[in-house]
């Protein structure tokens, strides 16, 4: 039959590696504060030139959910957030997902 009963830990260890983390355990990049700062002195229109189609896309929906979900009232446009905040997120999200891509790789690499 040539298979082996895996053990508790075999299991848990398993389990571990497959299953979505808990987001308050999640370390932050160290480079994080750095980003941000590269990111607010950066020109929108590089920006944009570094953004997929799909980074584009979320940040415009995410924009429009928070400034057309009832606020601000019709015809009062100057209290429109900036489209600019949303690209911003949308990077740093991005960032925040390539970190923990990477320390998830390495804690596989040395399980190995």
């Amino acid at each position: 039959m040539g298979h082996q009963l895996e053990t508790t830990n075999d299991q848990e260890a398993n389990q571990n590696q497959l299953s979505v983390s808990n987001g308050a355990a999640h370390s932050c990049s160290p480079f994080a504060e750095d980003f941000k700062d590269l990111l607010k002195a950066m020109s929108t229109k590089t920006m944009l030139s570094l953004m997929s189609t799909q980074q584009k896309n979320l940040a415009n929906s995410l924009w429009e959910a928070s400034n057309f979900g009832g606020r601000p009232k019709p015809g009062n446009l100057k209290y429109l957030e900036p489209k600019r905040d949303y690209y911003e997120l949308v990077l740093m999200m991005d960032h925040q997902r390539q970190w923990e891509e990477k320390i998830r790789y390495c804690k596989q690499a040395r399980s190995c």
